[in-house]
């Protein structure tokens, strides 16, 4: 009964001491629960399948949350399947060069190139499975819109990219997918 007893109190005193010394639990740390109303606005790709009604870059944002001092990103999204609203969560790591690298539909590096609190302009450079690179870009947004000097950045970004402006798909009129 002695050695049940004792090792109840161990048990309850490293449970209080926390994790233990050395390791680096931080790096990622437990999300807190939120609910964001980022949006897809404008998206665009090299390959316009790959953003069009079924493809896996028809995307429908509705959290960005970057950790930069532990390299982080996660993006949660909805993708619609057979008309269905499916959501979905990935995870990048950046590297030394600031692209983010993040499994989903194959290898993608990810990058952030205008952000604030309520607009982030990004690219992404996807290998699917098959080996094919397509280029993208697009434009998140808290709200329904952008300005027209935003989206003039978006078409530069776009264009820059390589990727025909004719290829810009404004997404924000075909959001149908619920909140978190």
């Amino acid at each position: 009964m002695q050695i049940l007893f004792l090792t109840l109190v161990f048990g309850v005193l490293c449970a209080a001491h926390g994790p233990p010394l050395g390791r680096d639990h931080s790096r990622f740390p437990r999300p807190e629960p939120s609910v964001s109303d980022w949006r897809t606005i404008y998206l665009a790709a090299s390959n316009p399948e790959k953003i069009s009604e079924n493809g896996p870059f028809h995307t429908f944002m509705r959290n960005v949350e970057l950790d930069d001092e532990n390299g982080i990103i996660t993006l949660t999204f909805f993708v619609k399947s057979d008309g269905e609203c499916v959501k979905k969560t990935v995870h990048g790591i950046k590297r030394e060069d600031g692209v983010y690298i993040i499994r989903y539909a194959g290898t993608n590096e990810f990058k952030v190139i205008q952000a604030s609190e309520n607009v982030l302009i990004a690219s992404n450079i996807n290998v699917d499975e098959e080996g094919t690179p397509t280029t993208l870009t697009g434009v998140f947004a808290k709200g329904d819109d952008i300005d027209d000097e935003l989206f003039e950045k978006f078409k530069e970004v776009t264009i820059g990219k390589e990727i025909p402006e004719e290829n810009i798909l404004k997404l924000i009129s075909l959001d149908d997918c619920p909140d978190l």
